[in-house]
């Protein structure tokens, strides 16, 4: 074969080997711009974004933080953890609406969970506004005309776009939150404004505690010898409830109409003379107006138990010799499940007593949930105390919302992992 020959095969060798390559690259461009438009139209699926602070929902949104050279980026996410928007700086967050400071344009924007702005007001046009319960703002503005200055104040419904409340005059000092839902109207502690109705909501005699879920609680007596709970409901009407054993009941733990009361006491152990510390305990049905005593249940409780919404809470408590167990009990006061002992901290010092099993919840999530850990290994338990999720090496769960938790991986040498796991297992993308 001559020299000749030889040089144009090589050429045509080359000129097929540019050829496959164009072929092939020009396949993979296509393949990439399918995937920016596939991208592009299915942007909620196909990205996701890390983050470094998870918080709990609140009601169908939460807020997620990522951040990056020291900036942080927060995004608020719907319950399927779909991004529904992104905001930097400072905000308050109330039942669906943020209100998020513009520093660059010197004004507050108000927007609801789909990142809409609803309300809007420069830096210097009111003297307060204040975002509420239930989406309303109450409004303070200061009117000024070359001879005449006056002050007024009202509230007004982002939802609905107008005030509820006039501004005037007459309210300017006086309209303030009193708990959940409900706003005071009155130096006198009579008159309210039920957000959750548009109502106004007028009692007899003066409410002294703020109202939590519906209820506004405190204690009551007949001189000093029969105690009650005294109840205001968030539609004018006022209860007493007598308590199940002759202690003072105070009503503090309210939540989701009922309360479980503490009540310590000191008395004299009659085998050894010694002074002895215990608990007294009862539930209050605030909307049924009964109350149970569970004093022979739970010697000492040392946790303070909230109802969820379903009408479960989690007990932790010692018996007489100061061993810790836990159970979770319904609304009239039945376990679900046998007490179980744990090596947890007792009511006054720490207690080991070789129990693997220790209690790091102090409550029950909304969902029913509550966390411990089986020789320093993470646990998510139900409330009929099955274990329904296990961590992997290195991840601490920090809490339970909208049926998954919260998981901070942590290893040293290692940048720190903030996410999401469901409750089989699988870590859950914040689709952006």
């Amino acid at each position: 074969m001559s020299n000749k020959t030889k040089i144009v095969r090589v050429i045509f060798l080359i000129i097929c080997m540019i050829a496959l390559l164009l072929f092939l690259t020009g396949c993979g461009n296509d393949e990439v711009n399918n995937n920016n438009e596939q991208n592009s139209n299915n942007n909620s699926t196909q990205q996701s974004i890390s983050i470094d602070r998870a918080m709990d929902f609140d009601g169908d949104i939460a807020v997620v933080t990522q951040t990056i050279n020291m900036v942080g980026t927060h995004y608020v996410i719907d319950k399927d953890y779909n991004v529904l928007y992104s905001y930097k700086g400072n905000s308050t967050y109330l039942d669906g609406y943020m209100q998020i400071p513009v520093e660059n344009e010197k004004k507050t924007n108000i927007v609801d969970k789909n990142g809409n702005v609803v309300f809007s007001y420069g830096d210097y046009e009111y003297e307060k506004v204040e975002l509420v319960d239930n989406g309303f703002i109450i409004t303070t503005k200061q009117n000024d005309t070359y001879n005449s200055s006056n002050t007024l104040t009202g509230v007004y419904s982002l939802a609905e776009q107008k005030y509820i409340i006039e501004p005037s005059e007459d309210y300017v000092g006086k309209i303030r939150t009193f708990g959940d839902d409900m706003l005071l109207l009155n130096d006198d502690g009579t008159e309210f404004l039920n957000l959750k109705t548009k109502s106004i909501v007028k009692y007899s005699e003066k409410v002294t505690e703020e109202f939590k879920d519906g209820y506004s609680v405190i204690e009551d007596n007949d001189n000093f010898k029969v105690w009650y709970l005294k109840v205001f409901d968030d539609n004018g009407n006022i209860k007493r409830i007598t308590a199940p054993y002759d202690e003072i009941v105070y009503g503090d733990e309210n939540q989701n109409g009922m309360v479980f009361e503490i009540t310590s006491y000191v008395y004299r152990d009659q085998s050894s003379g010694n002074e002895r510390g215990r608990t007294y305990c009862s539930i209050f049905n605030l909307e049924k107006g009964t109350a149970k005593d569970l004093s022979n249940e739970f010697w000492i409780v040392s946790n303070k138990p909230h109802y969820t919404e379903e009408g479960y809470t989690l007990v932790t408590f010692t018996n007489q010799g100061g061993t810790p167990y836990y159970t979770v009990i319904d609304k009239e006061g039945n376990k679900l499940f046998e007490p179980q002992k744990v090596n947890d901290n007792s009511t006054f010092e720490a207690d080991d007593n070789g129990e693997p099993r220790k209690i790091v919840s102090t409550d029950l999530s909304e969902d029913g949930y509550f966390i411990i850990t089986d020789d320093g290994v993470y646990k998510v338990v139900d409330k009929n105390n099955n274990v329904v999720l296990t961590a992997e090496e290195n991840e601490i769960f920090d809490g339970v919302t909208n049926n998954a938790v919260k998981v901070h991986w942590k290893k040293q040498g290692y940048y720190e992992q903030f996410y999401y796991k469901d409750l089989e297992g699988n870590r859950i993308g914040i689709k952006k």
